[in-house]
């Protein structure tokens, strides 16, 4: 029964499961840095040296630090690095044959890399 199911290439609302895996990696990692470590008004909070970019810090270690920075990497810069990838794309020309699309994928392979290295640490 599998002749019914949708070719997921065709479908650009419908993301690879590479994709997928990669978005769904980062939806959790947003899950625990905004529940857990929550935004808060840097003017509100009585001790600043346990803030960072506007979260409350739970550790002295940098492991909140490294996963705000990964979260916001995520949510505010990704989606502008992948438009000017989709610019630099369809400006293209055989004399110029770079490989943006590969150059984003690395990219964000190393991010994951990142969020994978520091998993283990968040909810200790």
């Amino acid at each position: 029964m599998t002749d019914n199911l949708p070719d997921r290439q065709e479908e650009p609302d419908n993301p690879d499961a590479n994709e997928r895996l990669f978005h769904a990696c980062f939806s959790i990692l947003g899950e625990f840095v905004e529940q857990e470590l929550g935004t808060t008004s840097q003017g509100y909070d009585k001790e600043q040296s346990r803030l960072y970019r506007g979260y409350r810090l739970h550790s002295a270690n940098d492991r909140d630090k490294a996963a705000i920075d990964l979260w916001l990497w995520y949510r505010d810069d990704l989606p502008g690095e992948t438009a000017l990838c989709d610019r630099n794309i369809a400006a293209m020309t055989p004399d110029n044959p770079v490989d943006h699309e590969q150059i984003l994928q690395n990219f964000k392979d190393q991010k994951l890399r990142d969020l994978i290295n520091i998993r283990r640490q968040l909810w200790i």
